[in-house]
């Protein structure tokens, strides 16, 4: 495939370096969105912050979201890739940083951003259109079907770290939860001591 990434990078939602949490959490919501990308005040893009960055760098270590910003959060630095490379060039960068997004540039401007599942997605329609061709599409199928299965790995690995995610979510917010709760059983012996 020769495609140019151009042709497949959807819209992207940015915030600049100074936005807080609070408003960087609320525009991923409002345009359900997993990944937000950081502009300079020159409109380069400098980062990304996504929520599992959220999670991490921001709940998990209990930091206060009106005070953080972008910039101190956001994964950097930040791998892009020219709106004019081949999607292969898009997918081996994906691979070899380990990550599901990359910010498509074009003269050094933000333009849009490529998705790991939207690769998967489009390639495994090509997949399926490629099997109904005719026995001459067969060697593109191979090859599309080693892409894919090189991004299924990719994904498997992605998934595996997303697992291992949500059961530090479970952890911390068992944590939480029992903070919570002997706070409370403090405060309620506090109010029977006042009363007696």
């Amino acid at each position: 495939m020769t495609e140019r990434i151009s042709t497949l990078a959807e819209d992207v939602v940015t915030v600049g370096c100074g936005a807080a949490v609070p408003e960087i959490a609320r525009r991923m919501q409002r345009e359900a969105v997993g990944s937000i990308v950081v502009l300079a005040d020159d409109g380069a893009p400098v980062g990304i912050v996504t929520d599992r960055d959220l999670l991490l760098r921001v709940i998990a270590p209990g930091r206060d979201a009106s005070t953080t910003t972008a910039e101190n959060i956001m994964s950097q630095p930040l791998v892009t890739i020219d709106a004019n490379e081949p999607l292969e060039r898009a997918i081996g960068a994906m691979a070899g940083h380990g990550i599901r997004r990359v910010p498509v540039v074009h003269e050094g401007r933000l333009v849009g951003i490529l998705a790991l599942d939207d690769l998967l997605a489009r390639l495994g329609r090509e997949l399926d259109d490629a099997g109904r061709g005719v026995s001459g599409a067969a060697n593109a199928a191979r090859a599309e079907a080693r892409r894919v299965a090189a991004l299924e790995q990719l994904r498997g690995e992605v998934e595996q770290r997303i697992h291992g995610l949500r059961e530090q979510i479970d952890h911390v917010g068992q944590q939480v939860r029992e903070a919570v709760g002997r706070e409370i059983d403090a405060i309620r012996d506090r109010v029977r001591r006042v009363l007696q």
